[in-house]
């Protein structure tokens, strides 16, 4: 009557429920970057053309983290690929933060972008099996 959950389902939904969440923020602090520079074009006594670069890319990758998260939730293989490629250009940007001293923005990008790099490729052998 009620459908057998074996616990290897258990921990591949919640693996995948991680991911997607871990996405989603990712997306929302892309989105919030995106944001902040058009604030900071407003309050700032500079030119437009390099804010709007960056506002662009910032809107353009929030959307596509979000895609991503949504098709990883779905459990769409085409998600994992940019996905972990998304989070290793992450790990390059934390690098550069690394280098300027700034420590408190390098760790917890870091941080997030491996721990959905290990999330991403236990879904990709959990869906495997």
């Amino acid at each position: 009557m009620f459908p057998h959950v074996s616990s290897e389902n258990a921990k591949d939904g919640r693996s995948i429920g991680i991911t997607h969440a871990l996405l989603i923020a990712e997306s929302l602090l892309v989105l919030a970057l995106g944001l902040y520079m058009i604030a900071l074009g407003f309050t700032h006594d500079k030119e437009w053309a390099p804010y709007l670069g960056v506002i662009a890319f910032a809107f353009i990758g929030s959307a596509g983290l979000f895609s991503l998260a949504i098709g990883v939730k779905g459990g769409k293989r085409w998600a994992n690929s940019p996905a972990i490629l998304a989070n290793l250009i992450a790990l390059g940007v934390a690098k550069y933060q690394f280098e300027a001293g700034l420590y408190w923005l390098a760790i917890p990008i870091s941080v997030m972008a491996l721990v959905v790099v290990i999330s991403l490729f236990i879904n990709i052998k959990n869906s495997a099996h």
